[in-house]
């Protein structure tokens, strides 16, 4: 597919512990406390809620001003099938199995482990966007959240790098 060359905003800029990663686009800022909480979803649904229940406290890895033409639904399949080409491995292979899942306006990359016949999500990220308000723009959040949601899980940081990148090609094919 061919992208036709950078998409004309301001820089983004990814604050990863010491490290900091830019890119053309439009401001993604660093790791901050925030109040987004996904809750499991029942066996039948077939989506996982990103609704607060019981007000933990996530950490932002980043968030996106997305431009206003944005089609945002466009925008929310495209994360998702972005989450999903990570559990492929042949791209970027990670130290740790990822489960994605849909849930409400976005993705949610469950770092799981396995013992006992058990699969258990110790930390996952949820790739959230929200619809515009009167005060501002649609924008997009990457929020890590969890039993362990204080250490970052192996592969992180390739993933917010992918992610950078997907959210570039994302911006330019969801305008309207």
């Amino acid at each position: 597919m061919f992208y036709p060359g950078p998409i004309c905003c301001s820089r983004v800029f990814i604050f990863n512990n010491k490290r900091s990663l830019s890119a053309t686009q439009s401001g993604f800022y660093g790791q901050q406390k925030s109040n987004p909480v996904a809750k499991s979803s029942q066996p039948n649904d077939s989506f996982v809620s990103s609704e607060s229940e019981d007000n933990e406290d996530g950490v932002s890895l980043g968030t996106l001003k997305l431009p206003a033409n944005t089609d945002l639904q466009r925008f929310e399949t495209l994360l998702f099938q972005w989450a999903n080409s990570l559990c492929q491995g042949a791209n970027l292979p990670l130290p740790m199995p990822l489960k994605v899942d849909k849930i409400t306006n976005g993705a949610r990359l469950g770092f799981i482990t396995i013992g006992d016949g058990n699969t258990e999500v110790l930390v996952y990220i949820d790739c959230l966007v929200f619809p515009a308000t009167s005060g501002s723009g649609p924008i997009f959040r990457a929020i890590r959240n969890g039993p362990r949601k204080d250490e970052p899980p192996p592969g992180e940081p390739r993933i917010m790098r992918s992610l950078l990148q997907a959210l570039q090609k994302s911006v330019e094919i969801a305008r309207v």
